[in-house]
């Protein structure tokens, strides 16, 4: 038998969709009164969030419109990729900018080499001349020769420990006492590295570090923050007046599986995987001084949250010295603070024989080539191991905006505070979570 659709008729007198459970509500007609007046308070707190994005949408615009990234670095390197030159710049609170320029050129010796050059000026009377020179002969081996000569007018001094800044007073014994005060000084760097890198199968890889550094130091006149030696007695702080000369060599042994987990990613940013590094080494000094060794670990594990992708990224590093305070050249104890470890307080902020720092960050990509970033970092130094401990950690955090391209991070921006207060702003080309031999920093 033939189906008959329903008529009118037969529906007439039944509920209207909707209203099957009898209520009987108002029909909304239109925006009154009441939501125009949430719209105007919602407002108030919107508009400083528009106005702060309102660049980040304007880069997205000229990016999605004309290709800006890609076309600005090609202004910059050659269409086979093998020579470059370009411009460099670093901002951090508290030293204000540095700009300068580098280059590089590729495979010259038919053997994957790579040769670097970079110098800098600014700041605080700031400047550095650096060179690099990269050889692979084999896939799985590649040799490394790096020179430095760096002067620096404006390096942050503290104390030891991880005591609060005092009322200025009598001269400080920074062996005996936690007292803190910002003071600064100047510091000359020469420094040779040979390095050779050793990838084995199954993500593992060694890394050999043999580098010969010679540092001088002395007081400086700063505009912000007296000079070291009306603050502590310098004398009490090791390596100062006379400066340090030493061999460091350094084993490193590294698991590392962090790589993109899905093609569309985006350019250059790890979204999954793990790092197992460790790392030990012995400071000879030329000078006669007591020998140290250092030794230290590195932890990190990238967790793809979902498509995006949305990333989280966790990481614990520790480092230590044997060497008693009065032994350990203060330039070479383990330090907190800065872009890199503890961020959201000064650079070097804290110093001493052991630091430990824990850190997260969320990254989520909106582009490509452009990923912002939450982070919290934890941490604090300490005089022993028999003191470490979770108890007072500093604790900072803050907001990063960080620019790839297919070779990896192009630039990093980050705004940081912390829960002892102050607001730190930097411009880097290095990444968060930087793995640099201790010698390099």
């Amino acid at each position: 038998m033939e189906e008959v659709p329903p008529t009118a008729d037969d529906v007439r007198g039944a509920p209207v969709p909707g209203d099957e459970s009898g209520r009987a509500d108002r029909v909304d007609t239109g925006d009154g009164a009441g939501r125009y007046v949430g719209r105007a308070l919602l407002w108030i707190p919107r508009l400083p969030f528009m106005i702060a994005m309102a660049p980040l949408r304007g880069l997205l615009y000229v990016q999605a419109r004309y290709s800006a990234v890609s076309g600005l670095l090609s202004l910059f390197v050659t269409d086979d990729l093998r020579f470059a030159v370009f411009p460099t710049a670093f901002i951090a609170t508290g030293f204000g900018l540095n700009v300068g320029a580098g280059a590089f050129a590729k495979d010259l010796l038919g053997l994957d080499d790579k040769i670097s050059l970079r110098v800098g000026i600014g700041g605080e009377t700031r400047w550095r001349a650096s060179a690099k020179i990269v050889i692979k002969p084999h896939r799985r081996l590649s040799a490394t020769v790096a020179g430095l000569y760096e002067r620096r007018d404006a390096e942050p001094f503290y104390g030891y420990g991880n005591g609060d800044i005092p009322t200025p007073g009598m001269l400080i014994d920074p062996l005996t006492s936690d007292a803190a005060q910002a003071t600064r000084f100047g510091v000359k760097v020469v420094r040779v590295v040979p390095r050779l890198k050793v990838q084995l199968p199954a993500h593992v890889s060694v890394t050999a570090t043999a580098a010969v550094v010679s540092k001088s130091f002395d007081g400086v006149d700063h505009p912000i923050d007296p000079s070291i030696e009306t603050v502590f007695m310098t004398d009490r702080v090791p390596g100062f007046n006379d400066g340090v000369t030493f061999v460091y060599p350094e084993l490193e042994l590294a698991w590392d599986t962090r790589r993109q987990k899905e093609r569309w990613d985006g350019h250059g940013l790890n979204t999954t995987g793990s790092l197992v590094l460790g790392f030990a080494g012995y400071e000879h000094d030329l000078d006669g001084r007591p020998g140290f060794l250092r030794a230290g670990f590195d932890l990190q594990q990238l967790i793809r949250l979902s498509r995006g992708p949305r990333v989280l990224q966790l990481r614990t590093y520790g480092e230590m010295v044997t060497g008693a305070r009065d032994e350990v050249p203060f330039s070479e104890l383990p330090r907190l603070g800065g872009e890199n470890m503890l961020r959201g307080y000064p650079i070097d902020r804290f110093r001493d024989r052991v630091a430990i720092v824990a850190q997260a960050t969320y990254r989520w990509a909106v582009a490509s080539w452009l990923v912002p970033a939450l982070f919290v970092d934890a941490g604090r130094v300490y005089s022993g191991l028999d003191e470490v401990s979770l108890k007072d950690p500093r604790v900072g955090f803050g907001f990063a905006l960080e620019v790839y391209s297919r070779s990896g991070l192009a630039l990093r921006s980050e705004i940081a505070s912390s829960i002892d207060g102050g607001v730190f702003l930097y411009l880097s080309l290095n990444p968060a979570f930087d793995a640099r031999a201790r010698v390099e920093r």
